[in-house]
């Protein structure tokens, strides 16, 4: 099995004497602000070039920030990352903002319960206008 921040065994991770599992993770992103979560296998991420494509062609943010390209990584990248993971949470909540900051906290609770390679992906509206709207799902 993958060391991803998100693999466990039937009986979790140990840290500090203490068994940690995904469902604690997932609990944790309850906690934390998420409207609605889910673990999911990183082989059922679909991650397609049109996307970027969509945003080099007429996004009205395009090179405004770390959101779209040039800046965001492309396609490949992004596919070669998920490839050392194994299992990821879905988060959904509130737009704009309060997602993200719910993703970065929840990437930092998974390090501490010893998911040393957690990693927030965040993602930005399609019919967003301003970067206010970062990380809306």
């Amino acid at each position: 099995m993958k060391d991803s921040p998100f693999d466990f065994s039937k009986t979790g991770k140990e840290v500090k004497g203490k068994v940690i599992t995904m469902e604690n993770v997932l609990t944790k992103a309850y906690e934390l602000g998420a409207e609605k979560a889910k673990i999911i296998g990183t082989e059922t991420i679909v991650v397609e070039e049109w996307v970027r494509w969509k945003c080099l062609y007429g996004c009205p943010l395009y090179g405004k920030d770390a959101y779209h390209p040039p800046c965001a990584p492309d396609a490949e990248s992004v596919k070669k990352v998920l490839k050392e993971y194994s299992k990821a949470i879905l988060l959904n909540g509130p737009k704009g903002k309060a997602i993200t900051k719910t993703a970065v906290r929840l990437e930092g609770e998974a390090y501490n319960m010893g998911y040393y390679k957690a990693f927030a992906l965040t993602a930005l509206s399609s019919n967003s206008t301003d970067s206010s709207n970062a990380g809306a799902t």
